[in-house]
């Protein structure tokens, strides 16, 4: 390996080079001056010496355009004269021959003038004579520019005659210039004719000659002329040059003439149109080198009447002598000063190798010092003294480098203690670190993971293949993995997997690692991590496990044990119920037997209340509630909430308030229905429990919380502060003694209301009131419509048989004989087409035998129950029948599916009159039945007062006895024909006759018994 040079020897060479840059840009800026300056002095040379022969140069070429002026000029004054002379002898011969030719006709005459005149020429032969008639036919056409025959194209001929006749038309002679194309010179020739008008012969005569031939000879003078000018090479050369390029006269270089002279058209075409002339640098051919050219400096001039360029150029072989002379002696000078330059350079590359050499002897002390600092650095914590080195540099790396080593013990020392605190922690925590080499396959893993084992630790790494004899053969995939997609670059990767410990027994670890180390092209080399026995963690994992499974077994039980329950309790409660009904219409009664069936049927749906709490509490732990957040209007939801308390409040004498605030949002997102719920429990709740004073709902918005808030507050007779953390459990009561409630309505609000993101509060004060208050997330939506009929809590008119169209057929489906006799007593009033099946198959075959309006159906039934056969009537058989589900089984999954496969409706059990009548009406109700709602609580700006209403009773004695006899035999159909009687006859009191409507939909006989009893005192409907 080839040693490397020393700082010193660095130094040295930085320093020599660092001393010649600056001597070599101050030479290299010297000789450019020198270069600068010749430079402008060469140009300065050289526009002298050109200015100096500027004004002969113009004077040369002036005076010889001056002279080819002069000879155009002249020669066309010679060409009038000569034409007029010949054409005085051309009529001088036409005379003669008239004379002479008396008595012959005129075409004989014009003949000879033809042949006469025809032969004669003039300018040697360059000029000619021509007859035109006076109607401008020609009898001698002129001359063809060629010379050798007369033209004959009748256009040109007609052409110049026409010209000819309109020059003469003032005076009979003048002048004409006339161009005639020939083909054989490529282009058009000027014709310079003197004409005639002979009056007694009629005919023009004229004298004509081309200028063509004039004009060459005149040009050929001129070029002898200038060519036979003496020539000074010293002064100024003259040189002329046609359209074409072509030399005419060169004096410098006579054999040149004919060829074409370099750059002179190029220079011509720069030529600006008004000056016409311009200075220019020319280069000659060099007779001594031809290789060589010499340049010239040329003043230009354009003739434009004969196409030539005028030029005259003097030569720069002075300027150019003088200039290589100064250039040898630039050259000279620049020499001295390379050689000043380079012994300059030397002395300074002397002085630096002297001044390096002590400086490296300087340096070359400190860095032994550093270097037997490091020396011993690396075995052992030492320092340098700062006072034995030379520069302030090398003191300031000395403090760095003992700062260095300082750290550098400290780190070590707690480096060690890291380490062992981190192995304590790792033996504390059972991980175990393991170091595999992903290039090797080879793998390093701590002691303490095989004595966890059972197993000797391995004191050297060993291949992972290795790991196969202890690993469980089903996890073998998973280590491979691993390992792949380390290779793979991935980052994070965790495994589970088991190993057989030294007992054979499996134990399950946990291992983590990542990759830590990559190459030059970012591949994995290294990977790290720890491993964790887990095996009592995945024990415990399993008996959660195994407990979850039981409590979801044991919940489903509980289920499954109230859905049976809520089944078999529903079935006998809606023979009682329905008996109960069917004989409170029954005529003739006692008294005394009437409040036993009131009491049977108070008793019922006290029963029924109880399972339909007991069920919706169960729903709700077992979380199968749900939640269906739907766009509504609030108004309908409180009216309805309104219609169903407030008769409640105003029968017990009570102040109901509803106070909506004006900046709540009337279209809202919501579960209406289990809004309504806990709205009513709450209401009904405080009303129960208030006897005097008022109850009120008040609803408002939380603009930092973004929710709705509702509270309903009583003058009740209040909680004890003791109670009130019991109050939310289920079947807990704050006084069991007094017999009102089961204990879970309150429980099932709080539930409902979390359920829809909210939480529902009590603040409660004896013997003052008590304020339940909760709130829901406030969505507000676009646009609603209004709620659908038959909405919980609104009011319909009474429903009778009358409503029923016909006698509809229907088929009363289930297998216990008391529900059947039930529903066929129910229906009694209502048709006389009734048919019983004990099961499904019992339906279909009375469909087959004959169709039906109506289907009432249970759903468990033997043999087939009520789902299969609705779906076989409505998917398989394709009956238009309606089929109404009746069933003890209320959960919603059942209904759901029931619609699915086809039911129209469903019924719950127990069944009353007034539903039962609902659906008949609905499915076999007259065209003109409807069912009308009554109108919502209207929000106002200020709080609304449900106040109690007084309106004054005036109703005939008699009418008032009926009314309370029907009451106390329980003659529901009785009673129902005497209100529509009191609706019809006395329309005024309206009020009072939807007050008895209500509460015997209600089969509430001990309030109507105590309504109809204050009308025989002449009181207030509020007072009643």
């Amino acid at each position: 390996m080839k040693p490397k040079r020393s700082l010193v020897q660095i130094y040295l060479l930085s320093l020599v080079a660092l001393s010649a840059i600056p001597l070599a840009i101050l030479g290299y800026i010297w000789i450019a001056k020198e270069y600068e300056q010749y430079t402008e002095q060469s140009e300065d040379w050289r526009n002298n010496y050109i200015e100096s022969r500027r004004e002969l140069l113009r004077r040369e070429v002036d005076k010889a355009v001056e002279y080819l002026e002069f000879r155009r000029t002249q020669l066309n004054r010679q060409l009038y004269n000569d034409l007029r002379q010949q054409l005085a002898v051309g009529l001088s011969l036409l005379e003669n021959t008239r004379k002479e030719s008396q008595g012959e006709s005129r075409s004989e005459l014009l003949n000879r003038l033809r042949t006469t005149m025809g032969a004669l020429s003039f300018h040697d032969n360059n000029g000619f004579f021509f007859l035109f008639g006076g109607d401008g036919q020609d009898i001698l056409p002129p001359m063809h520019p060629d010379g050798s025959k007369r033209l004959s194209d009748a256009k040109v001929l007609k052409a110049f005659a026409a010209q000819i006749k309109s020059v003469t038309k003032e005076k009979n002679y003048d002048f004409v210039e006339y161009r005639v194309n020939d083909s054989s010179r490529g282009g058009s020739e000027r014709n310079f004719s003197f004409v005639y008008y002979y009056e007694p012969l009629n005919v023009y005569i004229g004298a004509s000659v081309y200028l063509h031939a004039e004009i060459g000879r005149v040009q050929q003078e001129v070029i002898e002329r200038i060519a036979a000018v003496p020539v000074d090479t010293d002064n100024s050369i003259l040189f002329v040059v046609d359209a074409a390029g072509r030399q005419l006269v060169n004096g410098y270089h006579p054999e040149a003439v004919g060829t074409t002279m370099p750059g002179v058209l190029e220079a011509a075409r720069r030529m600006d149109s008004k000056e016409n002339s311009l200075f220019t640098e020319l280069s000659w051919p060099n007779n001594e080198q031809p290789d060589q050219p010499q340049p010239v400096v040329s003043y230009l001039r354009r003739y434009e009447p004969w196409g030539w360029v005028l030029g005259s150029a003097v030569f720069l072989d002075e300027l150019n002598a003088k200039l290589l002379d100064e250039r040898s002696a630039l050259q000279a000078r620049v020499e001295e000063h390379i050689l000043s330059i380079m012994l300059i350079a030397f002395g300074l590359m002397l002085f630096s190798m002297i001044a390096a050499r002590w400086l490296a002897q300087r340096s070359a002390h400190g860095f032994s010092i550093f270097q037997q600092f490091f020396a011993d650095a690396s075995k052992r914590s030492t320092f340098i003294d700062v006072n034995r080195l030379p520069f302030a540099e090398f003191q300031r790396l000395a403090e760095d480098a003992n700062f260095m080593v300082d750290k550098r013990t400290q780190t070590e020392r707690a480096l060690k203690l890291s380490e062992r605190r981190f192995q304590l922690a790792l033996d504390a925590a059972q991980n175990h670190l393991w170091d595999l080499d992903l290039s090797t396959g080879l793998v390093m893993v701590s002691p303490s993971f095989f004595r966890s084992l059972g197993y000797r630790p391995l004191s050297k790494p060993h291949p992972v293949g290795s790991y196969k004899e202890v690993a469980c053969p089903d996890d073998l995939q998973i280590i491979a993995s691993a390992v792949d997609s380390w290779l793979g670059l991935a980052t994070g990767n965790s495994v589970e997997f088991r190993v057989r410990d030294s007992a054979g027994n499996y134990r399950w670890i946990y291992s983590r690692g990542d990759v830590v180390e990559n190459d030059d092209r970012d591949q994995p080399l290294r990977a790290m991590g720890i491993m964790i026995d887990i095996t009592d963690r995945k024990r415990m994992e399993q008996d959660l496990v195994d407990a979850r499974i039981s409590a979801e077994d044991a919940l489903h039980a509980k289920s499954q044990f109230l859905s049976s329950v809520s089944h078999e309790l529903r079935t006998p409660l809606n023979g009682v119920l329905g008996y109960a009904q069917l004989l409170q219409k029954e005529v003739g009664l006692p008294g005394e037997s009437q409040e036993y069936l009131r009491a049977i049927e108070s008793c019922g749906k006290h029963l029924l209340n109880l399972i339909n709490d007991v069920l919706d509490l169960a729903k709700i732990e077992s979380g199968n509630i749900n939640i269906l957040p739907e766009a509504n209007k609030l108004d309908d939801v409180i009216a309805s909430v309104g219609d169903i308390v407030g008769h409640r409040a105003k029968s017990k004498g009570l102040e109901f308030i509803i106070d909506i605030d004006t900046s709540v949002p009337q279209e809202l997102e919501f579960d209406a229905v289990k809004l309504r719920q806990v709205l009513v429990n709450l209401l009904d709740n405080a009303v129960k429990f208030t006897n005097k004073g008022k109850v009120s709902l008040k609803i408002f918005v939380r603009d930092e919380r973004d929710t709705l808030d509702f509270e309903v507050t009583d003058s009740g007779i209040g909680i004890p502060e003791s109670k009130l953390h019991d109050v939310f459990e289920p079947f807990k009561q704050v006084n069991p003694q007094d017999g009102k409630g089961t204990g879970l309505g309150l429980s099932i609000c709080r539930r409902l209301v979390e359920a829809m993101g909210g939480s529902l509060n009590l603040r409660s004060k004896v013997g003052v009131g008590s304020c339940f208050y909760f709130h829901i997330p406030l969505i507000v939506v676009e646009r609603v419509g209004s709620l659908p009929d038959g909405d919980a809590g609104r009011r319909s008119e009474e429903l009778s048989s009358d409503m029923i169209a016909g006698n509809p057929a229907v088929i009363v489906a289930d297998d216990v004989m008391v529900n059947r006799q039930v529903l066929l007593g129910m229906l009694d009033d209502i048709t006389s087409d009734v048919r019983e099946a004990a099961n499904g198959l019992e339906v279909i075959e009375l469909l087959k035998e004959r169709p039906a309006d109506i289907v009432l159906m249970d759903l468990r039934m033997p043999e087939m129950d009520g789902m299969e056969a609705t779906r076989i009537i409505k998917q398989e058989m394709k009956l238009n029948v309606n089929i109404v589900m009746a069933s003890a089984t209320t959960d919603e999954g059942m209904v759901a599916e029931a619609r699915s496969v086809g039911c129209d409706d469903f019924l719950p059990k127990p069944i009353s009159m007034n539903e039962l009548y609902k659906v008949m009406v609905r499915f076999c109700g007259r065209a003109t039945a409807t069912v009308t709602r009554a109108e919502p609580v209207e929000p106002a700006d200020e709080p609304v007062e449900v106040t109690p209403v007084r309106v004054a009773i005036d109703l005939p004695e008699a009418f008032i006895q009926q009314l309370k006899e029907a009451v106390d035999v329980g003659d529901v159909t009785g009673l129902r024909e005497l209100l529509g009687q009191l609706r019809r006859r006395y329309p005024q009191q309206s009020a009072l006759s939807d007050e008895a409507e209500r509460l015997l939909r209600e089969f509430d006989f001990e309030r109507l018994a105590q309504l109809f009893e204050g009308l025989d005192e002449g009181v207030s409907l509020h007072d009643a």
